[in-house]
C-alpha cells in the first residue's frame, strides 16, 4: 500500500504524520502507527527525527505490512505498519489538488462527523465520540492570525493559531505544523520574527488556504483535575490553488 504523506506534525521530540492512500478509486486518510508498539497502553509513540529525515510532505511511501489498528474513536485512521519505505517520488499537483478536496468536510456536516465541544477559547471532543480525527478545512487567508509564547524551559515557542471554526466560531488552536515552522524557524530570531516569517509565509498561499485540522489524542488538564480531552489542532497549512509545498 503506498501513501502520501501529507500531515507531519511535532508532538515533542517525535513526529504523528498521517497520509492519503487511494482506495477503489478514492482517497481516504490513514495514520500509520509503528506495529512494534502495538501493545503499549497508549498510542502516543511517534516517528523520529532519523526516520523521517530528508523527507518532505507529498513525498510518497511504502507501508510494510500494514493493518487495521481496533478502533478508538475518534482516532478512526489508525493502522499499524512495521515501517514506511521511501518511494523517492512526490504526488503530482493533480493528485494533491485531489487530496484537499476529498479530504474537505461537506457544508453542513461536522469537521469529524460529531459536533465539536468548547471552551472560551479552544474546541475538542470527548474521547470514544467521532467518525474522524482529521479534516481539511478551506479559511480565507485574511481569517488566519498567529501568535506565540514561550514557555518556561523550553527551547522552542509555542505557535498558536486563531481562525473561524464552522461550528464553533474563531478559536485558538495549537500549530503543530512541521512542515512550515522548518521553513520559517532558520531565518527567525526571535518570536516575533517567527510571527512575521510565519504571517507571511501563510499570506503567500494566496486568497484561500486548505488548513488540515486534527485532534490529539485524549490529554489530561495540566492541573489533573478533570475528564481527558482530544483538542483541535492545526496540522498544516496549503494553498488551495497551488499546493506545492
Amino acid at each position: 500500500m503506498d501513501m502520501i504523506l501529507l500531515d507531519w506534525t511535532r508532538m515533542g521530540k517525535t513526529f504523528c504524520v498521517a497520509g492519503a492512500v487511494l482506495q477503489g478509486g478514492q482517497y481516504r486518510v490513514v495514520r500509520p502507527l509503528l506495529a512494534r508498539f502495538q501493545n503499549a497502553p497508549v498510542r502516543n509513540t511517534g516517528w523520529s527525527a532519523y526516520q523521517l529525515a530528508g523527507h518532505a510532505r507529498w513525498d510518497v511511501f511504502e507501508l510494510i505490512e500494514p493493518k487495521p489498528a481496533a478502533p478508538i474513536p475518534p482516532h478512526l485512521e489508525d493502522i499499524w505498519v512495521w515501517a514506511l519505505r521511501p518511494l523517492r517520488r512526490a504526488a503530482t499537483p493533480e493528485q494533491r489538488r485531489a487530496i484537499l478536496a476529498a479530504t474537505a468536510t461537506p457544508a453542513g456536516e461536522s469537521l469529524f462527523g460529531t459536533p465539536l465541544e468548547s471552551t472560551r477559547a479552544a474546541g475538542y471532543l470527548q474521547p470514544g465520540s467521532g467518525r474522524r480525527s482529521l479534516a481539511t478545512l478551506i479559511v480565507l487567508s485574511n481569517q488566519i492570525a498567529f501568535g506565540a509564547s514561550r514557555r518556561t524551559g523550553t527551547r522552542e515557542p509555542d505557535l498558536r493559531v486563531k481562525l473561524p471554526i464552522p461550528e464553533l466560531g474563531v478559536r485558538v488552536l495549537a500549530c503543530k505544523d512541521h512542515q512550515l515552522l522548518s521553513k520559517v524557524e532558520p531565518k527567525s530570531a526571535s518570536v516575533d520574527e517567527l510571527l512575521a516569517n510565519v504571517h507571511t509565509t501563510v499570506k503567500s498561499l494566496g486568497e484561500q488556504v486548505a488548513v488540515r485540522l486534527g485532534l490529539s489524542r485524549p490529554f489530561q488538564p495540566e492541573d489533573g483535575q478533570g475528564v481527558p480531552r482530544c483538542w483541535l489542532m492545526a496540522d498544516g497549512f496549503f494553498s488551495l490553488a497551488d499546493p506545492q509545498a
